[in-house]
């Protein structure tokens, strides 16, 4: 009888051991790790090189065409995203607003805030301004479309990988950049954790400087 009771138990035990523990992990259509990419990056920008030099129009939300120099003068806080993402990007822009509603009234003027899309084919003006207003973003928010080619020299200069998918979407890095008003990169918050205090920080500093 205890040779039958002690085999049981052993089986029971077998059993339980080998089942499969669900997966608690979060789906992301985009990880923020392990990504490959189609392009070979640049690698970042150092302290003396400024996007402001890469040439070429880009187009906006409102459908109105203007060269990465516009920006210049204020500190940019940038983003690269595909407004047809699922669940990084959405929480890409809200950390992103995040950083904007912590900002003094004093500096929001001298702080623009930029989201250029990965997505050429789907993300144009009008998909751009849809999303703008589903985001509830503001006058100080602007919202690029360029070319293939333009958004491939700007990941590779902010060093931001990036792949297109089978399902038209995309992996990519989950990165958003701090720039001076010189369009020189200053910091770079990877991950979906908010990192707010550390971007106020900053950007406190480059706007008393």
């Amino acid at each position: 009888m205890k040779t039958i009771i002690a085999t049981c138990s052993l089986i029971f035990l077998i059993g339980v051991s080998c089942r499969r523990k669900p997966s608690m992990d979060p789906v992301s259509c985009c990880p923020k790790v392990g990504i490959s990419s189609d392009i070979s990056p640049a690698g970042p920008l150092d302290a003396r090189t400024s996007i402001y030099q890469l040439p070429g129009l880009w187009t906006d939300q409102h459908d109105r065409s203007l060269e990465l120099s516009r920006l210049k003068g204020k500190v940019q806080v940038m983003a690269m995203i595909f407004t047809h993402c699922g669940y990084a990007c959405p929480r890409i822009v809200q950390d992103m607003k995040a950083i904007q509603d912590s900002l003094p009234d004093a500096e929001k003027n001298n702080v623009g805030f930029v989201l250029v899309s990965f997505d050429t084919q789907r993300d144009d003006p009008a998909q751009l301004q849809r999303f703008a207003e589903q985001q509830a973003l503001d006058g100080h928010w602007i919202l690029l479309h360029g070319s293939s080619r333009q958004v491939r020299e700007l990941s590779m200069l902010l060093d931001i990988k990036y792949r297109q998918t089978g399902d038209n979407g995309f992996t990519h890095s989950n990165s958003i950049l701090i720039l001076d008003n010189q369009g020189t990169v200053r910091t770079s918050l990877d991950g979906l954790e908010p990192q707010t205090g550390t971007a106020i920080d900053l950007i406190h500093r480059l706007t008393a400087g």
